[in-house]
């Protein structure tokens, strides 16, 4: 699956984005509002993590976000009738609507591919600029939790989104 937008190419991952992976998902402020990267993730686990979430013609599945040909960020989609979204970008690329622009190309092409009736997403509290992209493409808040993260001692509070196929606007 290719999906491009006007600056991004969303493209499935490869061995050689290991580095740039684990790289980005180590860094505390990015690791810490993910849920399952630890701050000492292997070269090697990012390898098989890549490996593990391929894309093979149908969710779960997740690609690159890359711009100029230079991996930045991962976006993917999870299993089940109504499946989450999760991304993220490397830090250094903030504040330009990257994250926006990849995230709203992802779930125009799913809900054009894939029968599924609505997608969710789940965003730390604490990530305010996460929460305001998803609402910004469409998502609405249905509730809140608590989740684990691989790069927190405790387990902090979420928001719960999701987005249904006849309340998107496409791209």
């Amino acid at each position: 699956m290719l999906i491009a937008t006007d600056r991004l190419l969303l493209r499935p991952m490869v061995a050689d984005d290991a580095g740039d992976l684990r790289r980005i998902v180590t860094r505390p402020e990015v690791g810490r509002m993910l849920f399952v990267f630890p701050p000492d993730w292997t070269l090697a686990a990012a390898g098989a993590f890549i490996e593990a979430t391929a894309f093979h013609g149908a969710p779960p599945f997740r690609l690159a976000i890359t711009r100029a040909g230079r991996f930045i960020g991962s976006i993917g989609v999870g299993a089940g009738d109504e499946p989450s979204i999760f991304y993220f970008l490397d830090p250094v690329e903030a504040g330009q609507r990257l994250g926006a622009e990849a995230v709203h190309g992802f779930v125009d092409a799913l809900f054009r591919h894939y029968p599924m009736p609505a997608l969710g997403a789940e965003v730390f509290q604490d990530n305010p600029a996460s929460a305001r992209l998803l609402e910004r493409i469409g998502f609405r808040k249905t509730g809140a939790a608590t989740h684990s993260s691989a790069a927190r001692v405790e387990p902090a509070a979420i928001w719960l989104y999701r987005l249904t196929r006849k309340e998107y606007k496409a791209a």
